[in-house]
Formats: C-alpha cells, structure tokens, sequence
C-alpha cells in the first residue's frame, strides 16, 4: 500500500507511515483543537515532496488563514510554496460554494497536477445549504445525494484527500453520519480534561491499515503539531 505522510511524525507513525495512497480521510473533532493546523502539516508535507496541493476553507477568510500560517515557525517555508502555486489556498463563504461546488469539484477531477486535496470543513457546508422548493419535503435524501455526488468526485487517479469534519452535539444528524462509512479512514481529535486540558488524537478507522490501538497526546507548539510518544512505544 502506498502511502501518503501526514509531515507529522509521531502520527504518521500510528498509520503505517502515512494515510493510504488516492485515499479520502477524514480528521474529526471540536472546534478548536487543530484541525486546520493538522491540514497545515499536510500540505506542507505535499509541497515539499514536490506535489501541488489545493486548500477549500468554508469557514475562515483569507486573511485569517494567513494570520493562523504566521503563528508557526515553517510559516516562511509555507509561504514560499504557496508563491510558487504548490500550495493553492481558496476560501469562500458558504453561499458561494454552494453556487460554484459542483463546477469547482469538477475542476479538481480534471486537474491531474493536484494531488492533495483539504476541505475544510467538509460536513458544515452541508448543514447550511438553501434547498430547493421542490426538496424540502426530503432534506435527507438531497444531502445524502450531494455527499455521493462530491465523493464521486474526489475518487479520482493521483488525488489524496483530507476532510475537515467539525464535531457537533447533534452526532445523530442523518447528513454527517453517512460520511464516516464512505471515508476510507477517519483521525480523530479531541479534548481529555483531567484537571487541565488535554489534547488527544485516535485513528478510529483507517482501511488497509495496522493502525495504532490507542490515543495519544499532543499538543500545539510554535513548530505545529507534536505527538507525544507513550512509554509502551
């Protein structure tokens, strides 16, 4: 199986060395506690192997996206990549999406070069979408053919993917809870209080994968992400 590494060490490490090849993973978890900064390693780790990569953020402007890179100390680096079109960052609002999704989906297919793909975050637009008159009476079955339909699309040669996937209190809405079963694997993070607060990351599924069994901590530092090794490594 070939892989794609995450540019984080001690996570890749709990996936075999990396999430598998032409895959669509999903990184869940609350708001707050790295999901974007995850995508960040990601691309990071595709532009330096040469790859172009394509960031789709719904949910921040630009501005912030850029203030978020500057926290870091491979900013400078990043930034170099991004100058140089191998890092491609778009951000649009939720009403913009929804007119150009199925258009910008299928420039994605058709753009052989790219071949790192995150959406960030990939299950709220869905929440948002204005439906058609003719629709409302079946909400469920028009999201869940609109999922279909975007991941039909980003099953394409030569295209790895992330999906940003916000964590809400209503789990038992029917939009989100098909997308875990079409994901190819799914990083979960979170947060443990135990007096003070904790960051934890788990791979609850990833296929074609000896994945890791347990969490681990990890923490956000100025170099980005860092998962800490457990003593039973």
């Amino acid at each position: 199986m070939d892989r794609e590494k995450l540019g984080i060490k001690g996570v890749d490490k709990m996936i075999e060395g990396g999430i598998p090849y032409e895959g669509i993973v999903g990184v869940s978890g609350p708001p707050g506690v790295g999901k974007s900064i995850f995508s960040l390693h990601y691309l990071l780790e595709g532009a330096r192997k040469g790859q172009k990569c394509l960031y789709i953020n719904l949910e921040e402007p630009l501005n912030n996206i850029e203030n978020m890179i500057q926290q870091f100390s491979f900013a400078k680096e990043f930034n170099k990549y991004v100058k140089e079109e191998k890092i491609i960052i778009k951000c649009y609002t939720y009403p913009e999406y929804e007119k150009i999704y199925t258009e910008l989906l299928q420039k994605v297919n058709e753009d052989k070069n790219i071949q790192r793909l995150v959406i960030d975050s990939f299950n709220v637009f869905f929440t948002s979408m204005l439906l058609p008159q003719s629709l409302v009476n079946q909400p469920e079955v028009n999201i869940r053919n609109m999922i279909n339909f975007a991941f039909s699309m980003l099953r394409k040669k030569g295209l790895t993917t992330l999906l940003i996937l916000e964590m809400q209190s209503d789990q038992g809405h029917s939009f989100y809870y098909n997308i875990p079963y079409l994901v190819d694997g799914i990083i979960s993070l979170d947060f443990l209080e135990l007096g003070t607060i904790e960051r934890r990351i788990f791979i609850s599924k990833m296929r074609w994968t000896d994945q890791y069994r347990e969490s681990k901590s990890f923490d956000i530092t100025k170099k980005g992400i860092h998962a800490y090794e457990e003593e039973s490594d």
